[in-house]
């Protein structure tokens, strides 16, 4: 069988769901199948078992392959830093900050090395691939260091699908510019058209896509509605299985979360985006903070600007003000260690050596080291409930300290994967991933509940991972009720 490759008239028109909803259906089919794509550029990241970094959407698209995601199959991640310039990590080496365009261009020839190298890999072990383009396939203005779309339809020799998006309107002119810029061998590799997202009229897209079918001879695969379009992501389709059957619970928690300029990843938060009684709300650091029920700083690759920009712009003394009076935080790594008293850069690893004051509210001092950490973790809780079973990983280049034992308290029997202050107001924890454990995850809601007056979760529930797996089948069902993608396999 030929690999697939989902290409996209441009970005945003859905081939991260539909290549993951593929992914599923061929492994229901009992194939092995693995998705692949060569560059994505993307803040949202899991780290693999092996300690790498990967865009979270193809992490997504292993699961649903019923694999572990790899950096085999995400070589070359980029992450975009403004307008001009990404962070480049090629093969799990990171190589600084860089204009796309010299990337591009600069490391065309290694990079196409490494994409065949784990092409080569993956279609030694797998019956099939599923491969993920970038962007559009022939923008003029990355034609030279495009590597994820056409270039690897051609090495895999394989069978391509173009996307459009049929909401924002012109699909079909976009799909028709598209394919007049392809070459005709690369053009007779497009073996069918989905519209995705798409919300009109039926007659009318019915006609456009006989004019398109009998211009083309390339037939459409399928048209998915906005409706069932509006499960691509997966924090939105995980809300879906979670929700009681009695409905949306009155009693709702707001959990603010604040958008550090340079979080580590928003990935954390999806499981409590999925709880029908929370509402997740972003705030950028200028914002006013309000009175949630708690508010939560995550993890961040720059921890001393990011705790700089909190201080000077007024949101590190709302957090002070809040937890002064009874509010309750959470910070999680680079959020945990600003939470403390002191963050020092002795080797000035960040570009700010010094040690810098943070937000003092709970007992503890970080350094930042050479050593990177990055490990998956196990542990067993002591608060808020003792005995619960948890789970995450540790991606961090620091060392934190208690100050006063008589201050804190260690949230896990490993006393370094977290502690809370006396009143059990302030938590700080060294684990990306503590809030996909769906016990220790409602036990620490319930708490904020009973602040409340709310009546208490059940916490007999299953981790996040069991839902997610939920949330891919779901998603996939839906979509293959308008897709036939026979004349595609």
């Amino acid at each position: 069988m030929k690999s697939i490759v989902v290409l996209g008239t441009s970005s945003n028109v859905g081939k991260s769901t539909i290549a993951m909803v593929i992914c599923r259906l061929l492994y229901r089919q009992q194939l092995r199948v693995s998705p692949f794509k060569a560059h994505n550029l993307s803040r949202s990241t899991y780290l693999t078992e092996s300690g790498h970094r990967i865009p979270y959407a193809q992490a997504l698209q292993a699961w649903a392959a019923g694999q572990q995601p790899s950096i085999t199959i995400a070589p070359i991640w980029l992450e975009p830093c403004d307008g001009r310039t990404v962070k480049a990590t090629i093969g799990g080496q990171a190589i600084g900050q860089i204009a796309l365009s010299d990337f591009l261009e600069r490391y065309r020839e290694t990079n196409w090395d490494l994409l065949k190298s784990c092409l080569s890999q993956l279609k030694a072990q797998y019956d099939i691939l599923v491969c993920e383009g970038a962007g559009n396939p022939v923008d003029l203005s990355l034609e030279h260091g495009d590597l994820a779309n056409l270039q690897v339809v051609r090495y895999l020799d394989a069978n391509a699908i173009l996307v459009i998006d049929g909401g924002r309107g012109g699909g079909i002119p976009h799909a028709i510019g598209t394919l007049e810029l392809m070459q005709p061998e690369d053009r007779q590799r497009i073996k069918g058209l989905i519209v995705n997202k798409f919300d009109g009229s039926p007659d009318l897209l019915r006609q456009g896509l006989d004019w398109f079918e009998q211009r083309t001879q390339i037939p459409t695969l399928g048209i998915i509605p906005r409706q069932a379009a509006l499960f691509e992501g997966l924090t939105t389709i995980t809300r879906v299985t979670q929700r009681p059957s009695s409905g949306r619970d009155n009693h709702t928690l707001t959990i603010v979360v604040i958008r550090l300029p340079h979080a580590a990843s928003f990935a954390d938060f999806d499981p409590l985006e999925t709880e029908p009684t929370v509402t997740v709300k972003y705030l950028e650091p200028g914002d006013t903070l309000g009175y949630p029920d708690a508010v939560i700083l995550p993890g961040s690759r720059a921890t001393i600007t990011d705790l700089q920009i909190l201080q000077q712009s007024g949101m590190a003394q709302q957090i002070c003000d809040y937890v002064a009076a009874g509010g309750t935080a959470l910070g999680i790594l680079g959020g945990y260690h600003m939470l403390g008293q002191t963050i020092s850069d002795p080797e000035g690893l960040e570009g700010i050596d010094g040690r810098h004051d943070a937000l003092g509210i709970l007992a503890v001092k970080t350094v930042i080291i050479s050593k990177r950490i990055a490990r998956q973790r196990s542990a067993v809780s002591i608060h808020p409930q003792a005995g619960l079973q948890v789970s995450g990983y540790e991606f961090h280049q620091t060392r934190t300290q208690i100050t006063d034992p008589t201050a804190v308290k260690a949230i896990f029997d490993e006393a370094g994967l977290g502690t809370i202050d006396r009143y059990d107001a302030v938590w700080g924890i060294n684990l990306h991933g503590i809030f996909d454990n769906g016990p220790w995850r409602r036990t620490w809601l319930n708490r904020l509940r009973q602040q409340r007056g709310f009546k208490a979760l059940p916490t007999g529930i299953s981790n996040h991972r069991v839902q997610r797996e939920e949330a891919i089948n779901l998603i996939t069902d839906e979509f293959a009720k308008s897709l036939d993608l026979s004349p595609l396999l």
